[in-house]
C-alpha cells in the first residue's frame, strides 16, 4: 500500500511540473507575440511616416499571390516523429508517457533558451550595467546632499560615482560644484577640465570653469569659458551679465594680457625704460591752479602802455567782482539743492533702477535713500535679481552708515536682503573687502543676540555663509 502512494505522490509531482513547463512556455509565446507586434508597429509607422518605402522595397520581389498565377496545392510532407513527439504536450492521465520523460535534458534545453534569449551576451556587459545604474544612484544621493549643504558627503558621492563610471561627464562637474563652495577653486577647475574633455559640449562645466579660473585671478581664460558657454547657448543671460561684469572689470583694472608672438615676429629693437608717474586730477585744487597762476603773471613784465591797456576802472573791477561773487554763490545754490533733492521711497522695480543710476556717485546720498526703504519691500523691489557691485554698495553702507544708527535693526535689512533673487549666487563673487563688511555686521547683530530668536540668526548666518 505504501509503495501504491508513493507512487501516486510521486506522479502528481510529475504532473505539476509539466503544468509549470506549460505555463512557461505560454509565456514565451506571448512575448515573441509582443516583440512581434512591436517590430510590425515599428515597421509602419516607417511606412506612414516615408510612403516612397513601399515602393522601393517591392522592387524585386515576386508578384502578390493570386493576382498572376493560380495558387499551387502544397505537397503533403512527412511529419517528423522525433519532432511531434518532443513538441507534442503530454495528457495528465498518460502515466507512461510521464515515466519515458527526461526531465533533466528539458531542463538543459530551458536553460539554453533562456541563455540565448537574454539581453547581455557577456557577463562584462551586464557588470558595466550595474556599475552603471550604482553610478547614478551616488549621483543623486550627491544631489541630496549638496542641497542640505553638505559638501563633504556630497563629494564622497560624486567620487565614489567617478570610480564605478569614469566616462560620465556630469560627475567631475557636480563635484567641481561642490569644491566651488568649498572655495577650492584649483581642484575644481581640473575637475571641470576633465568633464570637458569627456563632453566637449558640456555647457555646465565650462560655465563652472569660469567661475573657478575668474576666482584664481585667471580672467583671459575665464572669458574664454563665457564665451564657449555663449556659443552652445547663446540665450545663457546668467553667462552674458557675468561675462559684461568680468570686461567691466578688466578694463577698469586697465589689465594688459601677454600677446604671444613667434621668435620671427618678435621686435629685435633694444628695449627701452619708462618711468610713470601716476597724477590724479582730482587732487588737484584751486588753491595750487591759483598760486601756479600768481608765478606766472609774476614773471610778466608789462610796460606802462600795456598796463593803462589792460587796466580797468575801480567801478568796472567793482562790477565785474559782484559778478563773480553771484556766480560763485549760485554754484553753492545748485550744489545744496542736488545734495536734498534725493528721491522718495521707490514703488517698484523700474523707479529704485532710476534712482540709483541718479545716486549711484554720492554714498552718502544713496545711504539716506535707502534709509527711506522698508526691508520687507526688497524682494519685491529687486524682481528681476541683484547685480554684484549693487550687493557690495549695499553691504558698505550697511557697514558704515547704518551700523551707526541705533535706531536701526540691521537683522531685518539682512533678513530680507538675504531672500532677494539671485542673492546666493552673487554672493560667491564677493570681494574680501564685502566679506569683511558682512563680517562686521553680524558681529554688530551677535552683540544684540538675545533679542532675536536663535533658530532664525542661525539661519540668517548660514544664509550669509558665516
Amino acid at each position: 500500500m505504501a509503495s501504491k502512494v508513493g507512487e501516486y505522490e510521486r506522479k502528481l509531482v510529475e504532473m505539476q511540473y509539466q503544468l509549470k513547463e506549460n505555463n512557461a512556455y505560454m509565456q514565451d509565446c506571448f512575448q515573441d507575440l509582443e516583440s512581434w507586434t512591436k517590430d510590425i508597429r515599428e515597421k509602419e509607422k516607417k511606412v506612414l511616416e516615408n510612403p516612397e518605402l513601399i515602393k522601393n522595397s517591392n522592387k524585386g520581389l515576386p508578384p502578390i499571390r493570386n493576382l498572376v498565377a493560380p495558387k499551387k496545392k502544397k505537397k503533403k510532407l512527412k511529419k517528423d516523429k522525433s519532432s511531434s513527439q518532443a513538441t507534442k504536450k503530454l495528457s495528465s492521465y498518460d502515466y507512461r508517457a510521464w515515466d519515458k520523460l527526461d526531465v533533466d535534458k528539458m531542463c538543459q534545453q530551458i536553460d539554453e533558451a533562456k541563455s540565448s534569449s537574454s539581453e547581455y551576451t557577456t557577463d562584462e556587459e551586464w557588470e558595466e550595467e550595474q556599475r552603471k545604474v550604482r553610478a547614478d544612484w551616488e549621483k543623486e544621493r550627491g544631489n541630496q546632499f549638496f542641497k542640505d549643504n553638505m559638501l563633504n558627503e556630497a563629494i564622497n558621492c560624486y567620487t565614489s560615482a567617478i570610480q564605478l563610471d569614469p566616462i560620465n561627464a556630469v560627475y567631475p562637474a557636480n563635484r567641481a560644484m561642490c569644491l566651488i563652495k568649498q572655495e577650492k577653486y584649483a581642484a575644481a577647475e581640473v575637475d571641470c577640465t576633465t568633464s570637458i574633455e569627456l563632453d566637449s559640449k558640456y555647457t555646465k562645466a565650462y560655465h563652472r570653469r569660469a567661475t573657478a579660473r575668474f576666482k584664481l585671478g585667471k580672467f583671459e581664460e575665464a572669458r574664454k569659458d563665457y564665451e564657449m558657454v555663449l556659443k552652445l547657448e547663446p540665450s545663457s543671460k546668467l553667462a552674458q551679465s557675468e561675462l559684461g561684469k568680468l570686461e567691466q572689470l578688466i578694463e577698469s583694472r586697465n589689465l594688459v594680457f601677454p600677446v604671444c608672438k613667434r621668435e620671427e615676429e618678435k621686435s629685435k629693437k633694444a628695449l627701452k625704460r619708462i618711468l610713470i608717474e601716476e597724477i590724479n586730477d582730482e587732487s588737484v585744487e584751486k588753491d595750487q591752479v591759483k598760486k601756479n597762476l600768481e608765478q606766472i603773471n609774476q614773471k610778466i613784465v608789462l610796460t606802462p602802455k600795456d598796463e593803462s591797456l589792460f587796466s580797468l576802472g575801480g567801478k568796472e573791477e567793482d562790477k565785474i567782482a559782484e559778478k563773480v561773487d553771484k556766480i560763485e554763490l549760485e554754484e553753492k545754490n545748485e550744489i545744496k539743492i542736488e545734495r536734498k533733492a534725493i528721491p522718495d521711497a521707490p514703488s517698484n522695480g523700474y523707479q529704485l533702477k532710476k534712482d540709483w543710476q541718479l545716486l549711484n556717485n554720492s554714498m552718502e546720498d544713496l545711504a539716506t535713500y535707502f534709509k527711506k526703504i522698508k526691508p520687507q519691500e526688497y524682494p519685491k523691489l529687486f524682481l528681476n535679481g541683484l547685480e554684484s557691485d549693487q550687493l557690495s554698495k549695499i553691504l558698505l553702507i550697511f557697514s558704515e552708515y547704518f551700523i551707526k544708527d541705533p535706531t536701526i535693526d540691521l537683522f531685518d535689512y539682512l533678513k530680507f536682503l538675504s531672500q532677494v533673487k539671485r542673492f546666493n549666487t552673487q554672493l560667491m563673487f564677493l570681494t574680501s573687502v564685502d566679506k569683511s563688511a558682512i563680517n562686521n555686521l553680524m558681529c554688530h547683530i551677535e552683540c544684540d543676540k538675545e533679542k532675536y530668536d536663535k533658530i532664525e540668526f542661525e539661519k540668517l548666518a548660514k544664509a550669509y555663509k558665516i
